[in-house]
């Protein structure tokens, strides 16, 4: 979806950041994965529900971003689905809540650190940033696909009605009679 959504190239190197420090700073990597999910989550935010300005998400925690990203991005209103929804919400709370308590970089810690996150933790909550990323995104482009066509629909039989209306038969007498010469028909009609 690169070309249709270019933009969505600026996380690609936060996503090789966060697989590159699983190991080395797995605080660093939950935190980056906190961050992918919440920027995606505003992205999707931005993009689908109508009216919603960047400050009027700004201060919303992860958890209630991703719930309402969710949302946006359910296929139907079945209980199954919201309550996907709610469980998502719920691990990207427990990201969130890892990351300012243990995260490196946006709330700095002094050192030594009382509390760090080993490498199993990180790798875990990056699988599951993944699959969630994947999910939203996936879901998203296909939405975003959607929503386009049929503003291109719309905007093509608005166009065809506009050139339907600035047709008259009188504003085209040359053609008419070109037209009427060229295939007669009997009857009471002319061809034209």
């Amino acid at each position: 979806n690169a070309k249709e959504c270019p933009d969505f190239r600026y996380y690609l190197p936060l996503m090789k950041k966060a697989e590159r420090n699983v190991t080395s700073h797995p605080d660093i990597c939950i935190e980056t994965c906190k961050s992918l999910v919440e920027g995606v989550s505003k992205t999707i935010i931005l993009s689908l529900e109508e009216g919603v300005r960047p400050e009027d998400i700004k201060d919303l925690d992860v958890s209630p971003l991703v719930k309402r990203a969710g949302k946006l991005l359910q296929q139907d209103d079945t209980i199954i689905e919201e309550g996907f929804v709610t469980r998502v919400a719920s691990v990207a709370h427990f990201i969130g809540v890892l990351r300012n308590e243990r995260g490196d970089i946006s709330h700095g810690k002094a050192v030594p650190k009382v509390i760090q996150s080993n490498d199993k933790l990180a790798n875990a909550i990056l699988q599951v940033s993944s699959g969630l990323l994947i999910y939203m995104l996936d879901t998203y482009f296909t939405k975003l696909k959607d929503k386009r066509a049929r503003i291109a629909q719309a905007e093509l039989e608005k166009e065809q009605a506009a050139d339907l209306e600035q047709v008259s038969y009188d504003d085209n007498q040359d053609f008419n009679s070109w037209l009427d010469e060229s295939y007669p028909y009997d009857g009471k009609w002319s061809y034209s």
